[in-house]
C-alpha cells in the first residue's frame, strides 16, 4: 500500500525503532548536507534506485563503458572487459535507513517530508503503470536524521559528536556520502562575470568562474582552523575516519560493499594552490579558498583510499565530481535578502539550463542528475574499479547529455602523483587535529 504516514510516523531517532539491533539485511546510508542540492537530490535517487524489485538491476549500479579506466582494458586490444550487468537487487529485498546529516533540526525535518513525500508518489506512479514494488519495502524503510555542524569538530553537535551517536545507535555502515560542502562566497562581481563571458565564453564562465569575491581568513565558530578548510577537507576526513569501523561491520551478503564517496568539484585542480601549499594548508591567505579546499579534500580522500583498503574488509573511499546546479553555494553572497537570493537562484537555474541545451557535459539540468556519480562510486561492483595498488586516485565525472539522461566518466585526480606527499601531508595534519579532539572530548585514543 502506497506510503500514507507522515515522517514523524515513519521514524524517530535513536534505538526506540530498534536502529541498533544487528540487521544483515539492512543497507545502512548516511547523508551529509541532506537538506538541499546535490544531497537532496541524492537521497530522491537513492531511494528510487534501490527500491527496484528482487532479480532487478539497481540502474545506478550498472557498469558504463564511459566510466571504466583505461587499464581495465584487455591487454593488446583497444576493446574493453565485457560489462556485466551488477547490483542485482537479491531476495530477501533489502531494507534501507537513510540517514539525513544536516545542520539544523529545522532543515532537517524539511528534508525528511520532501523525500518521503517524492518517494510516496514515486511508488504510486509506479503502481499505476503496472509496475510492483518489492513488499516491506514501505514498512522497513527508516529515514532518520542526525545533526552536525561541519565547522566543529567538538561539542553536542560537532563532527566527533555526530560520529559517536552514529556508533551508538547503528550495527553498521554501508555507504557514507560525504557531500556537504561551504564556499565563504562574499559577492558576485558582474563586471568580472562580463569580462570572463567575453574573453574565455559562456560555458567556460559558468563551469569555472573567476568572478566570486570569497572572505580572506574566514575562521572556524572556536577560532583554531580556516573555516572552508576545515569544512571540505578536516571533517570529511573526521568523519570517515571515525566510521570506518561501522563501514567494516556492513554484512557481506548485501549488494553493494561499504564505500565512503566525497562529492568533489570542477574547480578541484592542483592550479588552485599556491606555490608552497604545506606553508598555508589552512588556505587563510588565500584570495579563493574554495577551489583548493575542494583540491586538497581529493588528495586527502585519495590517501584515506590507499589506508582503508587495507585490511580483510576494504573500505573505498571515492571521489565523485557532480557538475554544476544551481544549488546553495552557488547563490551565497547575498546577505539576508530572500528575494534576491530567490532572483539569483533563478538566473543561475536558467543560465545553467541555457549551457545544458548548448551542449555543455557540466550542466546537468537537476541535482539529481548530478548525484549519478555519487550513486554510482557507492554501488557499483569493485571489478569496474581500479585497484588501490594501481591508480588510487579515480574520479568518476558526470556528464550530461542533451534531452538525454546522463551518464559517469572516468577521471583521475588532478596532478595527484605530483602531489602524493601533499596528500599524506593533509592527512598527517586532519589525523593529528582528530587526534587532539578527541583527547579533549575525552574519548578513547584506540581508534582507526
Amino acid at each position: 500500500m502506497p506510503i500514507t504516514r507522515s515522517a514523524a510516523q515513519v521514524t524517530t531517532n535513536g534505538a526506540a525503532n530498534g536502529a541498533a539491533s544487528p540487521d544483515a539485511n539492512r543497507i545502512i546510508a548516511i547523508v551529509t548536507g541532506a537538506n538541499s542540492g546535490f544531497g537532496l537530490g541524492l537521497c530522491h535517487d537513492l531511494l528510487a534506485n534501490l527500491s527496484v524489485g528482487v532479480g532487478q538491476r539497481v540502474p545506478a549500479a550498472q557498469p558504463r563503458p564511459t566510466a571504466i579506466a583505461p587499464s581495465l582494458t584487455d591487454p593488446g586490444t583497444t576493446e574493453k572487459a565485457p560489462l556485466e550487468p551488477t547490483g542485482m537487487m537479491p531476495s530477501p529485498h533489502p531494507t534501507l535507513t537513510l540517514i539525513l546529516a544536516c545542520r539544523s533540526q529545522r532543515n532537517a525535518d524539511e528534508a525528511r517530508t520532501k523525500i518521503l513525500t517524492q518517494h510516496a508518489q514515486d511508488l504510486r506512479t509506479r503502481r499505476s503503470a503496472g509496475e510492483s514494488v518489492p513488499e516491506g519495502w514501505e514498512e522497513g524503510l527508516r529515514v532518520e536524521t542526525e545533526l552536525v555542524d561541519l565547522d566543529c569538530v567538538g561539542g553536542p553537535t560537532g563532527v566527533l559528536s555526530f560520529c559517536r551517536r552514529v556508533s551508538q545507535k547503528y550495527p553498521h555502515v554501508t555507504s557514507l556520502f560525504l557531500n556537504a560542502g561551504y564556499a565563504a562566497i562574499t559577492e558576485v562581481v558582474i563586471p568580472r562575470f562580463i569580462l570572463q563571458i567575453l574573453t574565455k565564453g559562456l560555458l567556460h564562465s559558468l563551469h569555472h568562474p573567476r568572478y566570486n569575491t570569497e572572505e580572506i581568513g574566514a575562521r572556524s565558530a572556536d577560532g583554531e582552523r580556516g573555516k572552508v578548510w576545515g569544512v571540505n577537507v578536516l571533517a570529511p576526513y573526521i568523519i570517515a575516519k571515525e566510521l570506518a569501523p561501522l563501514l567494516r561491520k556492513s554484512p557481506k551478503n548485501l549488494p553493494f560493499e561499504p564505500r565512503v564517496v566525497y562529492t568533489s568539484s570542477i574547480e578541484a585542480e592542483a592550479e588552485a594552490l599556491n606555490d608552497n601549499p604545506m606553508e598555508d594548508y589552512q588556505l587563510l591567505q588565500y584570495a579563493t579558498s574554495y577551489r583548493p579546499s575542494k583540491y586538497m579534500g581529493d588528495l586527502v580522500m585519495t590517501q584515506l583510499d590507499t589506508e582503508l583498503s587495507a585490511g580483510e574488509r576494504p573500505v573505498r573511499c571515492l571521489i565523485a565530481e557532480p557538475g554544476c546546479v544551481a544549488t546553495n553555494i552557488a547563490v551565497a553572497g547575498l546577505g539576508a535578502w530572500q528575494w534576491l537570493v530567490k532572483v539569483k537562484w533563478i538566473c543561475y537555474w536558467l543560465s545553467f539550463y541555457l549551457a545544458h541545451l548548448l551542449g555543455s557535459p557540466h550542466h546537468p539540468v537537476w541535482a539529481s542528475d548530478g548525484a549519478l556519480p555519487m550513486l554510482y562510486c557507492a554501488m557499483v561492483a569493485s571489478a569496474y574499479l581500479v585497484p588501490v595498488s594501481k591508480v588510487p586516485a579515480p574520479k568518476m565525472h558526470v556528464v550530461a547529455r542533451r534531452f538525454r539522461a546522463p551518464t559517469v566518466k572516468y577521471g583521475e585526480v588532478d596532478e595527484w602523483e605530483e602531489h602524493a606527499e601533499l596528500a599524506k601531508f593533509l592527512a598527517q595534519k586532519c589525523d593529528a587535529i582528530r587526534l587532539d579532539w578527541r583527547r579533549r572530548e575525552g574519548l578513547d585514543d584506540h581508534r582507526l
